[in-house]
């Protein structure tokens, strides 16, 4: 897993807390999405909510 992610994954925890990866993915390398030039990483929070961060590539 790059640095872009890992840094999208801290900013996630220090946001939301606790955070898990979306439906039937088994960890966060899964919860990724690259389109157009972003990053999108997908997580669900302990209120069950789905959210998103986007990053531009590097």
């Amino acid at each position: 897993m790059n640095s872009l992610k890992r840094k999208m994954i801290q900013q996630a925890q220090k946001q939301y807390r606790s955070i898990w990866p979306c439906n039937d993915r088994n960890d966060f390398s899964e919860s990724f999405t690259v389109e157009d030039e972003k990053v999108f990483f997908w997580f669900n929070t302990e209120d069950e909510s789905t959210h998103v961060l986007t990053a531009d590539l590097e």
